[in-house]
């Protein structure tokens, strides 16, 4: 029975940790529009300003698996959000001197911090999903999808009552830290080891590098669906579909609401079909999805095809995760480590590719070149000889 409550404490303690880590930058999300004044910024100039997040995330590297081995996901994921905290603090005092270039260093280091954040709370859920022995990481995941609603409801409620930014990123971030550290007591303690680390654990090498490639790609294809969804959809909608701009941002709900929907029931469908079977099934949807979308010329269908893309990709990065977790002879957390780094690294490059296929041949093309990551991914399971052996 202590074990039984051990273990839901831990699942709600980590459910706490992914809301926290999507509300943090959510709440600054909301007033982007905002900020993009203050510091009088044209479009070209802020996107390259924002980029800062991702550019910080990926710096990250591989120090999120160091310091998980050498302090464990409880203080990692605890003093983590309170240094994202303090640089989303940095950004703002940014925005209030006029100073771009102290709002981007805030971004980086926000980037940073949630890049190590992001590694500790996926390895606590799969602690808990391990003590569990069942799938329980793609309903954690919704929790980041209700935590960054959350944030940008507040953010949006932040500025309509024109409360500064830096008050209210202050007061939030205070929340969020202390939140996250009384949560975090309740997380399961780390493994001591991983299966396969011992004295012939090695830094990556490349029968590790052909075993994380393919979790790699399957991350990034659902990863894929929620760039196509931020930065395109409503673009896509508006100019190919005629969609009037006002109602141009269906499409972004439409995914977000089916990605949703598939975190909440994806790990009964994970446990009912296995682990390989939902990743093929995810990668077909997204693939699918896309491809119809991208080239039906019917309003509605195109909205079915996101919806599907969305359903997909709601479990591909959990899935990713688990299985990079799993591989033997790395040590503990680097697997994880390894798949959100490439994830980020790819993910930079990603927006400006659709963008420039877009202005050389048409975004409907654009978006089934996002759809061929997922081919790719897809064909790379159907040639693999199954999953890693589990822990």
């Amino acid at each position: 029975m202590q074990q039984s409550q051990a273990g839901r404490r831990a699942r709600a303690a980590t459910m706490v940790a992914f809301a926290t880590n999507g509300t943090l930058p959510a709440t600054l999300l909301a007033r982007y529009a905002e900020v993009k004044d203050a510091l009088d910024a044209d479009a070209g100039v802020f996107g390259l300003l924002v980029a800062g997040f991702m550019i910080g995330a990926a710096g990250a590297f591989q120090t999120p698996g160091a310091f998980l081995r050498r302090w464990g996901s409880r203080w990692v994921t605890s003093l983590g959000t309170a240094w994202m905290a303090a640089a989303f603090l940095l950004a703002a005092a940014g925005v209030a001197l006029g100073n771009p270039w102290i709002f981007t260093a805030g971004l980086v280091l926000a980037g940073y911090g949630d890049a190590v954040v992001d590694v500790a709370q996926n390895s606590q859920g799969l602690r808990v999903q391990e003590a569990h022995r069942r799938s329980l990481l793609s309903s954690m995941h919704a929790g980041w999808s209700i935590g960054a609603a959350a944030g940008g409801i507040v953010g949006t409620i932040m500025a309509s009552a024109e409360v500064p930014l830096l008050i209210h990123l202050a007061v939030w971030g205070v929340l969020c830290t202390v939140t996250m550290a009384c949560a975090a007591r309740s997380f399961l303690p780390d493994r001591a080891a991983s299966a396969g680390e011992g004295p012939a654990s090695e830094p990556l090498g490349r029968r590790a590098a052909w075993l994380l490639i393919p979790l790699a790609l399957v991350a990034l294809a659902g990863v894929s669906v929620e760039d196509v969804g931020n930065n395109w959809s409503a673009v896509f909608l508006a100019a190919e579909r005629d969609v009037s701009p006002s109602m141009a941002g269906i499409g972004l709900s439409v995914i977000l609401g089916a990605q949703f929907i598939g975190r909440m029931i994806g790990d009964r469908f994970i446990d009912r079909v296995g682990n390989r079977p939902a990743v093929i099934t995810s990668l077909i949807l997204i693939a699918g999805g896309l491809i119809t979308a991208a080239w039906t010329s019917w309003v509605p269908l195109t909205l079915t095809g996101f919806a599907l893309a969305g359903l997909g990709c709601a479990i591909t990065v959990p899935l990713a995760f688990a299985g990079a977790d799993a591989l033997p002879g790395l040590k503990a957390h680097a697997g994880v480590t390894w798949v959100n780094w490439i994830m980020r690294a790819a993910t930079i490059a990603l927006t400006p590719a659709i963008g420039g296929i877009t202005t050389i041949a048409s975004l409907p093309i654009a978006i089934t070149a996002a759809a061929c990551i997922t081919l790719v991914a897809l064909a790379a399971q159907i040639r693999s000889p199954g999953k890693p052996r589990e822990r």
